[in-house]
């Protein structure tokens, strides 16, 4: 079963509810209308009755008043009754024992008749005339103070009350069913027409695949629930886009940057092969071959570590430490690279600048910045690395007096295996196996980790800075906002 044939059989089972119910209500309603004017009614006319009726006194010969007409009323058993009902409302007077006073006879051969009604309450009640006429009788006990009492019994045909009813009843039963048809058609095309969209977005999603993600819906639909999914999607689109785009670069970059190392061994394998050679040579030959096998295992290393960073399997292992002693670590390190390329490597940061963090990721930050400072630095140059806290945050800065980054590098030096000088980093990669371009991808990947990021600044000419701004605590998970800290 379509979604669309649920929405309409939902539709339709909703609104016949609705429909039963509003019936009902509108049954029960009118009929209690008609039922409450019918009881106004008779209410009213024993209310004129009492109004219009007296008691006679005199002890004469009642056998002639019982007959007796006068001034257009009624004069029986020593009651004056000046008003008679209306036609159609049947009625009669009876003592307080049930003996009729006055009796117009519309009563006879009724089945209540003969048995006594009340005299503590009045009462309404449905029953029938001796000709089978439904009626609505009312009786009320009256007395009439200083003069007498008894019972007035007035009814009225409720047969109208009934027909009413039954045309109600009959216009329910077809005009329901003909209400739902029409709403069903009604709402099968609108069920349609507000699937349509769907069923659009359905057959363009069939039509795209892995190799022809540039597609786009493109359907100019209002901003409700329809036209949001299809710009969603359109959103959805892009970002699979992006992110195939980035993994075929991303392939393509490694097999390009792995390429060159296995051409190199393979040339050296070669060039060893090719004649007989001296065991100094062949020393010199394993030496190449050892370089180029450095690097590969370097590229391979930082592949993997970014594929595990994809896959969310590079936790980190948080414990408070002293960012002074690992700088000094890193340092001390590379301070022989350092002399060995004639570039001052200072430190400054206070005794004691305690954060919590993992100290080997940490460690594989600073390493990797501070090498590329000496990496990219002249003879003469100064690498200085300063560390400052910074309220909630420390911020590390690795400076160098080299020749600095063109600003149209600047918003691309985190991206895998980006070089803003790719001829340099390639001759410095074959001298000691790096320079794949993954460095500062991996830095900043790791710092984010921690809850941080990584800045550039430099000049062309004067140099480069490279801030790493960590908080103290990253499990509080705090935005970095430079600006706050007052930097």
């Amino acid at each position: 079963m379509n979604v669309r044939l649920r929405l309409t059989l939902w539709y339709t089972a909703i609104l016949f509810l609705i429909l039963l119910i509003f019936s009902l209500a509108v049954y029960i309603g009118l009929t209690r209308s008609l039922l409450v004017n019918t009881d106004s009614h008779l209410q009213r006319e024993v209310g004129e009755m009492l109004g219009n009726m007296k008691f006679d006194s005199r002890t004469g010969d009642h056998k002639e008043e019982e007959s007796e007409e006068e001034h257009g009323g009624i004069h029986q058993n020593g009651i004056r009754l000046t008003y008679i009902p209306e036609e159609g409302v049947f009625w009669r007077i009876l003592d307080k024992t049930g003996q009729p006073l006055i009796d117009p006879g519309h009563f006879d051969g009724a089945p209540f008749a003969d048995t006594p009604p009340p005299t503590d309450r009045t009462r309404f009640e449905y029953t029938t005339l001796a000709n089978g006429e439904p009626i609505r009788l009312y009786t009320a006990p009256f007395v009439l103070e200083g003069q007498g009492e008894g019972i007035i019994q007035v009814a009225e045909s409720y047969r109208h009350i009934q027909e009413v009813q039954q045309q109600l009843i009959l216009l329910l039963v077809l005009g329901i069913p003909v209400t739902l048809v029409a709403a069903s058609v009604g709402g099968w095309f609108m069920a349609a027409s507000a699937l349509n969209p769907i069923d659009r977005i359905t057959r363009a999603a069939d039509r795209i695949s892995a190799s022809d993600l540039h597609q786009r819906l493109n359907m100019n639909l209002p901003n409700d629930e329809i036209g949001r999914l299809a710009a969603t999607f359109d959103k959805m689109l892009a970002r699979l886009e992006d992110a195939f785009e980035r993994q075929k670069q991303f392939i393509a970059d490694a097999s390009h940057e792995m390429r060159t190392p296995l051409t190199i061994l393979k040339g050296d394998v070669e060039v060893a092969l090719n004649r007989p050679r001296s065991a100094e040579e062949y020393r010199e030959t394993l030496e190449m071959v050892n370089q180029t096998a450095d690097r590969l295992t370097h590229l391979v290393e930082e592949l993997l570590l970014l594929a595990r960073a994809e896959n969310n399997q590079y936790p980190l292992n948080l414990a408070p430490l002293n960012l002074t002693e690992l700088l000094t670590e890193t340092v001390t390190h590379l301070m022989p690279r350092a002399v060995k390329n004639n570039i001052a490597l200072n430190l400054n940061a206070p005794d004691d600048l305690p954060i919590t963090a993992d100290a080997s990721k940490l460690s594989r930050i600073f390493t990797n910045l501070v090498d590329n400072a000496i990496k990219y630095s002249r003879p003469g140059d100064a690498v200085t690395v300063t560390a400052t806290r910074r309220g909630r945050f420390v911020s590390v800065d690795v400076a160098d007096t080299g020749p600095g980054i063109p600003p149209e590098h600047l918003n691309r030096l985190f991206e895998r295996f980006y070089r803003a000088d790719k001829a340099r980093s390639r001759r410095m990669a074959g001298s000691d196996g790096s320079g794949a371009g993954l460095g500062l991808s991996i830095a900043q990947w790791l710092a984010q980790m921690h809850g941080g990021s990584i800045k550039v600044a430099s000049q062309v000419g004067k140099g480069t800075i490279f801030t790493v701004w960590l908080p103290v605590d990253p499990a509080e998970h705090l935005p970095i906002n430079t600006e706050a800290e007052g930097v």
